[in-house]
């Protein structure tokens, strides 16, 4: 009787336990969802207009199910031959779609996304979690940068400057120009000076001249280029890498000729001579300055990160308001355990994240 008690337990449980797996399963819309976002989203928007490519809201209302899986599958053969993909391709400045490595099933899979996607609901009414696309990078806070008045400070400038001036009239010069001296430097700490001093090791705040005036606050935020079009190592690898020149003429190869125009500013000129003069080894190169750099006992993976839905905006700030790249997290070792601890306000916090490993090994190999 106990044999058959227990027995029947372990059924249960384990009916249970598949009953619960198959429950938090993700649903073919979401898995959709997740593939568009890995595979398409770099150069694509449903509804929120063109970036790289063409804004694919009402897609298969333009287009058959039969010519879109086609082209999602193989983008080369359509570019090369379909008269539609010709005029696209001419459209959006000759930037050709890259092969997905997609099969029949994924590609119906993204095409009911897409039909669904556009008309504005989500099988299951699951379209908040499954698209997650309200720009999380914008809700992102980062730890004080000290490029901000620091008010405490100025209330203190402000009071050793009237102990000071006290103390001229009744202890004589000597202890006024101590109190002066600590007010001026209260106020100096307080009004941005100290994003200039920190520990050794921490480039908080570094911001080098680039070979290229190159504004991240124009590319991935006034015109949306996702970070990993540029940056596409950090998906498969540790190094998220910096994009070559080609990455770049993919789309500025069209304003090398613009007609009616003197020619590309001179910053993208920079670009343009590195291109055309590639194979010359006395040709100019862009040599651009590495702004995040960590010591080299520590083991640092985009991919794993990346894969973890972690936005690039949570280790390296809000790049979609910068003109110009700067470090703006203090990458510690105590900001990064911070982070994966979950501790709330010392990192910045994802809204999907589970919590990261704190074994040493990790890190320090």
């Amino acid at each position: 009787m106990k044999r058959f008690t227990l027995f029947a337990a372990l059924v249960f449980l384990s009916g249970a336990a598949g009953a619960a797996e198959k429950a938090a399963a993700p649903s073919p819309f979401q898995r959709s969802a997740a593939l568009f976002q890995s595979k398409c989203a770099k150069c694509h928007t449903v509804g929120r207009g063109d970036r790289v490519g063409p804004d694919l809201k009402g897609v298969t209302e333009r287009r058959t199910r039969e010519w879109l899986s086609g082209f999602i599958r193989k983008p080369a053969d359509y570019l090369d031959k379909d008269p539609e993909a010709k005029k696209l391709l001419e459209k959006f400045n000759g930037v050709r779609m890259d092969v997905p490595g997609l099969s029949s099933a994924d590609a119906d899979g993204l095409i009911d996304y897409l039909e669904t996607a556009s008309a504005g609901g989500a099988a299951g009414g699951t379209e908040e979690s499954a698209l997650a696309e309200d720009a999380p990078e914008e809700r992102i806070t980062l730890p004080e940068e000290g490029r901000r008045l620091w008010v405490p400070g100025l209330a203190g400038a402000f009071l050793l400057a009237a102990g000071a001036a006290l103390a001229w009239r009744t202890a004589g010069g000597g202890p006024a120009a101590v109190l002066a001296v600590a007010a001026l430097g209260s106020l100096y700490w307080s009004a941005g000076g100290r994003a200039r001093h920190h520990l050794l090791g921490d480039q908080q705040g570094y911001e080098p001249a680039q070979p290229v005036a190159f504004s991240h606050k124009t590319h991935a935020g006034t015109l949306g280029v996702a970070c990993l079009y540029c940056h596409h190592g950090a998906e498969k690898s540790d190094v998220a890498g910096v994009p070559s020149t080609n990455i770049c003429m993919n789309c500025h190869g069209a304003v090398r000729k613009a007609a009616g125009q003197a020619g590309p500013s001179p910053e993208i000129a920079k670009v343009v001579a590195a291109w055309e003069r590639r194979a010359d080894p006395k040709g100019p190169r862009l040599e651009w300055v590495r702004i995040h750099s960590l010591p080299g006992f520590v083991h640092f993976s985009h991919r794993v990160h990346v894969n973890n839905e972690v936005r690039c905006q949570e280790c390296h700030g809000p790049v979609q308001t910068m003109e110009r790249m700067r470090q703006a997290s203090s990458l510690s070792m105590g900001w990064c355990v911070n982070c994966h601890r979950l501790a709330p306000g010392a990192a910045p916090t994802h809204w999907k994240r589970a919590g990261g490993p704190l074994d040493c090994a990790a890190c320090h190999w």
